[in-house]
């Protein structure tokens, strides 16, 4: 009997089966973040759309981890990203009004879509505040009783596109079902760190196994990249750069972290 599920979980692994996850998305593990996929965004460059820190722990989220995403100013309008990760969505009247979490530097609408095949229903809700996080709300009550098995957000939804924009998002799920506690904390499998930070000349950079760094500005040109072989320290030479700020693509064989930094 031993033997039989022994070869039953083999083949099983090489199928290859995925985790899959639920309802939350608290983009707080590394794997969580590759199984977002952008479009719309002008080439879709890996460096814009990224796990990132929170910029701002003081206020209603607490979690270590969000998604950054960096709508291009050549970009769609309905510039997005889709994950097929998350199994069935069923919406029904226990469970119909989704939440998302988005800190933005500009007042636009923001979507959620959920997909099935051709069965398709998306809620717009704009955001009403910048430089803080702000909790949406997106109505499904309209399509009771339907499963989805594709969840699509738009950070920077404008009527026409004429500028891009910096958008953190975080916690999607179900009203009333975020546990904002310490299960959220220190989940993540990448551990980094930059230093000095204001930088002047030289940036320190921290991080097991590091593959590339990318530096872009803040709307999202590709100023600097490195490369190396699985190193874990590197001095950077930033000194050509103007007074700003900038961020920070690391990629290692942990997975992908994106942090800003000010340059003096």
């Amino acid at each position: 009997m031993k033997k039989e599920l022994f070869v039953i979980l083999f083949v099983l692994l090489c199928m290859g089966i995925n985790a899959q996850y639920t309802l939350p998305v608290y983009f707080e593990e590394v794997e969580e973040d590759t199984n977002w996929n952008q479009f719309a965004n002008a080439g879709e460059a890996a460096e814009n759309l990224v796990l990132a820190e929170n910029p701002d722990m003081s206020g209603i989220n607490p979690s270590d981890y969000c998604i950054l995403f960096n709508v291009l100013v050549n970009a769609d309008p309905w510039a997005g990203a889709y994950s097929d990760a998350y199994g069935d969505i069923e919406i029904n009247n226990d469970q119909f009004m989704l939440q998302m979490m988005v800190y933005k530097d500009v007042i636009s609408d923001c979507l959620l879509k959920l997909e099935a095949g051709a069965d398709v229903v998306e809620v717009r809700t704009p955001n009403t505040l910048t430089g803080e996080w702000e909790l949406l709300s997106f109505d499904f009550s309209g399509v009771n009783g339907k499963t989805y098995t594709r969840l699509v957000f738009f950070p920077d939804f404008p009527a026409t596109r004429t500028a891009g924009s910096l958008s953190y998002i975080d916690n999607i799920g179900f009203e009333g079902t975020f546990d904002f506690g310490t299960s959220l904390k220190n989940k993540s499998q990448i551990s980094f760190s930059l230093y000095p930070d204001p930088a002047e000349e030289m940036i320190n950079v921290r991080c097991e196994g590091l593959k590339r760094i990318a530096i872009t500005n803040l709307t999202g040109q590709n100023i600097k990249s490195f490369q190396f072989q699985h190193s874990d320290f590197e001095v950077l030479d930033i000194s050509d750069l103007t007074r700003g700020i900038y961020f920070m693509t690391l990629e290692s064989v942990t997975g992908t972290v994106c942090s800003k930094f000010v340059k003096e």
